[in-house]
């Protein structure tokens, strides 16, 4: 019976209809998370390296060609560097829309940001204007684009667009500025792994890097900000260097070990004779209060001060004001001195010691 309904059950969910829909979601491995992968590799065939940045690094002297993406350039000091960059003879190919790593090229258009003023000097500079949405919504279409006395077929479309002073507004423009040259491509996806190969996408970018006089490396930047990481490699160092001194110095005073060497061989404070005398004290104050130490002073007082005041003529006066008289001593501590049984602590029995040693010296 079993067999039957299991039988029953894969005839029924065989015999039912579906429809199979391939969707396409995008690259896998390397070319999901950088989306200048293929360009990157298209400029391996020129002598210079190819250098693929994550985040902002400003280019050398050594650099040829810098492809940037419009929101890394977001204060003053980056466009200060790219400024005197260009100026030396580097040819810098900003990237406005669909120029971010994080941009999925199978989903829809990014979110608009604002051009932030300090790309928009850099711009102005050049003798350049930019038009993005945030400003005035422009739908600019290209199938075309002049460039070095060329023409190249391309495939791009943007709500920005941009053009020279007193010229067309399209997606692309390109000026020489000093020894070098500064191109802004309002489409960035002409460069992008999903469309380099359309058109003349690829002969473009042939282009724009042989428009350069000098030989150099060839830099792709992928990232959108500053990396926080990189910030604290580049400034932060210094920081830890004198942590690391200071850390060092403290060590040195706080531990024994690092300080000044003690003797091999020091004098043992025990072996002194006033060591041996206060553990003996101490030893009898625990065993019964120095009763037995201070008992055989007093009877050598008490004997002493009794042949005195009989030869003195005092034999029958106060035997205690006798002693204070003659010690310089008040009645009650030479009484207290004599008769108490057992001083109460320590210091009370230091104190009767040394009145009772006194009253022995006078006596003497």
């Amino acid at each position: 019976m079993k067999r039957i309904f299991l039988l029953v059950v894969s005839l029924a969910l065989t015999a039912c209809d579906y429809t199979e829909v391939k969707r396409e979601i995008g690259y896998k491995g390397k070319s999901r998370v950088n989306p200048w992968l293929a360009a990157e590799r298209f400029c391996e065939q020129y002598d210079g390296d190819v250098r693929s940045l994550a985040s902002w690094t400003a280019p050398t002297v050594a650099d040829a060609v810098w492809f940037v993406p419009a929101p890394i350039l977001s204060n003053e000091s980056f466009t200060r560097q790219l400024e005197s960059w260009i100026e030396d003879g580097g040819h810098l190919v900003v990237l406005v829309d669909y120029a971010n790593a994080e941009t999925n090229d199978w989903s829809g258009p990014p979110p608009v940001t604002n051009p932030e003023p300090a790309f928009l000097k850099l711009l102005e500079g050049a003798g350049i204007k930019l038009e993005h949405p945030e400003i005035a919504r422009n739908n600019v279409k290209a199938s075309e684009i002049k460039f070095d006395g060329k023409s190249y077929n391309v495939v791009a479309e943007s709500d920005s667009s941009v053009a020279l002073r007193d010229g067309e507004a399209g997606v692309f423009a390109s000026v020489k500025k000093g020894e070098g040259r500064l191109t802004v491509l309002t489409d960035g996806r002409l460069f992008r792994n999903r469309w380099i190969g359309e058109k003349d996408h690829a002969a473009l970018l042939d282009a724009l890097i042989s428009a350069t006089e000098y030989d150099g490396n060839i830099g792709f930047t992928r990232g959108s900000a500053l990396s926080l990481w990189a910030l604290l490699s580049e400034h932060l160092w210094p920081v830890l260097i004198g942590l690391a001194v200071l850390t060092l110095l403290w060590l040195w005073r706080n531990f024994s070990r690092f300080g000044p060497l003690e003797a091999a061989h020091g004098i043992s404070t025990l072996r002194g004779y006033d060591h041996h005398l206060e553990a003996l004290g101490d030893f009898q104050w625990r065993l019964d209060r120095a009763a037995a130490l201070l008992g055989p002073l007093r009877a050598q007082i008490v004997e002493r001060g009794q042949r005195m005041s009989q030869r003195s003529g005092h034999r029958d006066d106060d035997f205690f004001q006798f002693l204070a008289d003659l010690a310089s001593l008040p009645r009650e501590r030479v009484f207290r001195a004599l008769a108490e049984t057992a001083p109460a602590d320590s210091a009370i029995l230091t104190r009767t010691t040394a009145d009772l040693q006194h009253l022995l010296q006078v006596l003497h």
